[in-house]
């Protein structure tokens, strides 16, 4: 692994970390100003979608934590791949909505970029038809 492969791996793992701290000023931090964010859109979930600017970061994740019981999630990490400043996560990710009491398990996969530090890319793949089934 080289420098910018190390470098990249820090930059995720940050990320990571916070987010499991559920800190959303502290995972929008992990961000650079200017981002390409996507997340498969859903017309019931609000935190999908485009965005282009750190500052929406902690927003959606402020709203994705409101949907969600505390202390229910369940995160396995299956693979992290970083080749220079791109990485890939794939994982196994659980919670409970809080509407339905209904739980979830699905994969999921993260494309990172990271340029000076910062996350500038960032697209997650998520199987949204087991969210919506378990928010009903």
């Amino acid at each position: 692994m080289d420098d910018e492969d190390l470098r990249t791996k820090r930059v995720v793992e940050t990320f990571l970390e916070q987010l499991g701290n559920k800190d959303p000023e502290k995972i929008a931090s992990c961000f650079a100003e200017n981002i390409d964010w996507y997340i498969f859109e859903s017309p019931k979930f609000p935190w999908t979608g485009r965005r282009t600017k750190r500052s929406d970061v902690a927003v959606v994740f402020k709203t994705l934590f409101s949907y969600f019981v505390e202390n229910k999630d369940k995160f396995l990490l299956d693979s992290f791949i970083i080749d220079g400043n791109e990485a890939a996560i794939f994982a196994q990710l659980g919670r409970r909505f809080k509407n339905s009491d209904k739980d979830f398990l699905m994969y999921i996969a993260i494309h990172f970029k990271v340029e000076n530090g910062k996350i500038s890319k960032f697209y997650l793949y998520e199987q949204t038809p087991i969210l919506e089934k378990a928010y009903e």
